[in-house]
């Protein structure tokens, strides 16, 4: 059985070439000539030589000569003999190389011989889907060819028989009877008796199932009669079988069991253990009905050993089924059990409903693609007839077809052009908001980093030392910011245009997103912030230690940004689905709906955010960065409640190169520390001064530049500034 699975196997994959090879197999192919003195000439030498052996040395000598044709003719000989003695995964063997070498050469009338006899060997091994398959190629390019030559008709004649034995053996009597018809009738044609007696043989078997015992009395014994008249011993003994049946149906036992012992003597003289089976399970039957256990066992033993021996799971089934009747009769229930549960699996495995569905569709096909045939050849006819009247109609069509063209690929051009200048508008809306707020970017630093260069410069050596330190603090701060949003820029660049070669390296992330982590406890402690890390599992994959860095430092960064003293942040990494996923998410001030749909542009506040948001660039990179590794992020966030990233990456190890340990690669991207604003304290009445400005260091700057004449007050926004205008003038100067 497991040997019939990996030919099942084999075939699946054949099939597929089989099947478009047959696309290319038409009538209007030209098959290789020869002569039919060839075909004969060959034919005689072939069958001239009788034995297994002696096949087989002769097709190898033959192949050797580079003689096709007397190789595939061997081929085929070799096959059936193998057959005739049940060796049928030999038989197998031998006949898909002949079905090879006939379709290499193309050679319609051996290619339809060899497709008949791989589906013969299939049907004796019980792969009834599969050998329906190779009688109805064998058909279909039978059928279409327009040889009409004695083998070519027979060749058609017994992919029709074995088509009407498969359909018998699903119990679908009624294509059966149709399939075996046809092939009586070419038999007839050719006026073949050993094929007439075969097929009605078969349609008497039909009208035995159909329970028409007259009937088939009578097309058994139209068929002995072509079998004595050919001589055909086998068939001889088959009818003596179909005999038997009949009488034991009509509970004539002892008629049936000289009819079956008579088939059996006459099926001893031949090798062809796959019909003797069928003798040896009739007559272990009737003995079994007339109760004769001594008779039942000993036959039933003969045909479980050639059954077993040639793998017939048909027959298996049956002798199985037989011995389950036996040990439930004599009571011996646990016995009786085992052998019904495997004549069941055996069964099943015969005719399962896959199985049975394929062979039915293949069937169904069948049916269709004749009627396809002939509706295309009706409409042929008709198309040809309406041709000359539908000249015009079809001259205006062209026309109408033409001119409809044109107006399309005008209204296509026009369409295209609106589209490229509505994106051409759009883009330098970009360019113009990207450079405006760039601009600002720059400015904002450089106006602190120039004033207060300009202050060192004129201030004289007794300067406070602290004041110095604090404008060179200052300096240095707004520097480095600058620097970062250059990189953080260049890098968007570089991951856009692929200029940036990636450095990619295996190991374990988990372990290096805990260092990058670590770098912000110091950090977190000095804010009162709990920063947490969750790590469900070791991930191994390929990273690039860069993008990693960058990724996360600006997650964390803009998470330390927002949240308040004592408030959280939790980062968590998994795996699931082949992707890795990691989650940042914090306590902070959250943001709003309109914010979240713009967070990752860069640039981008919002007018309602907190002073100090910063320039957006970094999340724009994270953004860049997770696109670029086929990977996404998205983020949710509440006003209040606070705000999750969660990225997701495909988890690949295309590389080998493992990552090394360096501690200058962990640096953190601390939020800037920006200059804390104080109101200046005074009791005389001069006038105060209020600074309005979102940069704490640029309003501080301000601020120092009048503290020696105005008292001065700050504010981060207009709404700040607003509520402490009747503090910026004395009482006397507030209008009333």
């Amino acid at each position: 059985m497991e040997r019939s699975r990996h030919c099942y196997r084999a075939l699946s994959i054949s099939g597929v070439f089989i099947s478009i090879a047959f696309l290319f197999a038409s009538c209007g192919k030209e098959p290789v000539s020869f002569t039919a003195e060839q075909r004969k000439a060959a034919d005689s030498i072939v069958r001239s030589t009788h034995g297994i052996d002696s096949l087989a040395l002769l097709q190898k000598r033959l192949e050797s000569e580079n003689d096709k044709l007397g190789s595939i003719i061997a081929l085929r000989e070799w096959g059936k003999a193998l057959r005739n003695e049940s060796r049928f995964d030999e038989a197998l063997n031998i006949h898909s190389k002949g079905l090879e070498q006939a379709e290499a050469i193309d050679d319609t009338l051996e290619w339809v011989q060899a497709l008949n006899n791989v589906g013969t060997n299939y049907r004796r091994m019980g792969v009834l889907d599969v050998a329906q398959e190779y009688h109805y190629k064998a058909w279909t390019l039978s059928d279409e060819c327009t040889d009409t030559s004695f083998v070519a008709k027979k060749n058609r004649v017994m992919s029709l028989n074995g088509l009407g034995n498969i359909y018998m053996t699903l119990g679908n009597y009624e294509r059966a009877d149709s399939a075996l018809r046809k092939a009586l009738k070419g038999e007839q044609a050719l006026k073949s008796a050993v094929g007439q007696a075969i097929n009605y043989a078969n349609l008497g078997s039909i009208f035995e199932h159909r329970g028409k015992t007259d009937s088939a009395w009578v097309y058994f014994r139209r068929s002995m009669q072509y079998n004595q008249e050919a001589g055909n011993t086998l068939g001889i003994s088959l009818c003596h079988n179909y005999f038997g049946s009949l009488y034991e149906k009509a509970r004539q036992y002892d008629k049936a069991t000289e009819e079956y012992k008579t088939a059996y003597q006459l099926m001893q003289t031949s090798k062809d253990e796959w019909h003797a089976l069928n003798t040896l399970i009739a007559l272990a039957g009737v003995y079994q009905t007339t109760g004769n256990e001594a008779k039942e066992m000993e036959y039933l033993g003969k045909a479980k050993t050639i059954a077993d021996n040639i793998k017939s799971r048909e027959h298996q089934a049956e002798i199985h089924n037989l011995y389950y009747k036996h040990y439930k009769r004599i009571g011996d229930y646990r016995t009786a059990l085992s052998f019904h549960e495997q004549a069941t699996a055996m069964q099943d495995s015969v005719l399962d409903i896959e199985k049975v569905n394929r062979i039915q569709n293949t069937s169904l096909n069948i049916e269709r693609n004749r009627q396809k045939r002939e509706m295309d050849g009706a409409k042929m006819k008709l198309e040809e007839e309406r041709t000359a009247r539908n000249i015009g109609f079809a001259v205006l069509g062209g026309v109408l077809l033409i001119v409809a063209g044109i107006l399309a690929m005008v209204l296509y051009t026009s369409r295209v052009r609106r589209r490229s200048h509505q994106a051409l508008k759009k883009l330098s809306a970009l360019r113009e908001n990207f450079f405006t707020n760039i601009t600002h970017e720059f400015r904002t630093p450089l106006t602190v980093i120039l004033g207060l260069s300009h202050d060192l410069q004129a201030n004289d050596t007794e300067a406070d030392k602290n004041k110095v330190m604090d404008k060179a603090q200052t300096i240095e701060r707004q520097g480095k910011g600058l620097l970062t949003l250059i990189n953080q820029l260049l890098d968007i660049s570089k991951i856009k245009s692929s200029v940036g070669i990636p450095d990619w390296h295996n190991g374990n992330i988990t372990a290096h997103l805990a260092m990058i982590i670590e770098t912000y406890r110091d950090y977190a402690r000095s804010r009162n912030i709990a920063l947490q890390f969750f790590a469900k599992e070791a991930v191994e994959m390929d990273f690039v230690p860069d993008y990693v860095n960058k990724v996360l430092n600006n997650l964390l960064s803009n998470a330390f940004k927002f949240t308040p003293e004592y408030g959280k942040i939790n980062v968590s990494v998994w795996s699931k689905d082949k992707h890795l996923r990691v989650d940042v998410s914090d306590t902070g001030k959250g943001m709003e709906k309109d914010t979240l749909t713009h967070v990752f542009e860069p640039f981008y506040q919002a007018e309602s955010e907190v002073r100090n948001i910063g320039t957006g660039v970094g999340l724009a990179l994270v953004k860049q960065i997770i696109d670029a590794l086929e990977g996404s992020i998205t983020v949710e966030s509440e006003v209040g409640k606070g705000t999750a990233f969660h990225v997701s990456v495909p988890i690949r190890n295309d590389h080998k190169r493992q990552l090394a340990y360096n501690p200058k690669a962990y640096t953190p991207l601390l939020p800037e520390t920006e200059t804390e604003l104080t109101d200046s304290e005074t009791d005389d009445n001069r006038c105060r001064l209020l600074v309005i400005e979102d940069n704490r260091d640029i309003a501080a700057y301000i601020g120092a530049q009048f503290a020696d004449r105005y008292a001065v007050s700050y504010a981060g926004n207009g709404q700040e500034g607003w509520e402490k205008r009747w503090n910026s003038c004395p009482t006397s100067l507030l209008p009333t």
